[in-house]
């Protein structure tokens, strides 16, 4: 009986000590979420094997400043002047492109400098348009494919 008690009372006590140190509360987070200062909008996905590769951007500010009156609401504020590098696999630049005064700025490429030499239907890439707006660093991620 009294090794049973024995038993009971160390299984408490490691539970409770388990239980003590999974409920620490930390100030940061592991990994910092920050909300990207741009929106950037991105048209063409699928192209013939024969032509280009056209992807259409538009890059806006979100101006928050009537969110809560929903007569307003949001405003999209076209951001000029931003350069944007795209990226292949996240570390090839295969081309930078600065939005104009509307914040719209076009990717116009072959398929060999994307990588894809000999372009077949259903072959996909994952293009990557990053900058940097008021100090802040975004990424927007696009995939195109041969039709």
């Amino acid at each position: 009986m009294n090794k049973f008690i024995r038993n009971i009372s160390l299984i408490l006590a490691l539970s409770l000590l388990l239980f003590s140190q999974a409920c620490v509360e930390t100030e940061d987070l592991v990994t910092p979420n920050v909300a990207a200062p741009v929106l950037i909008l991105l048209e063409g996905t699928s192209f013939p094997a024969t032509s280009t590769v056209s992807v259409n951007s538009k890059t806006l500010e979100l101006d928050k400043t009537n969110i809560l009156d929903h007569n307003l609401g949001i405003d999209s504020i076209p951001v000029p002047n931003i350069a944007l590098d795209v990226y292949v696999a996240s570390t090839r630049k295969v081309a930078s492109l600065t939005t104009n005064a509307e914040g719209n700025a076009e990717l116009v490429i072959s398929w060999a400098d994307l990588g894809i030499e000999a372009p077949t239907s259903g072959t996909q890439v994952r293009l990557e348009f990053a900058g940097t707006h008021k100090s802040i660093a975004f990424r927007k991620y696009h995939t195109v494919r041969v039709q």
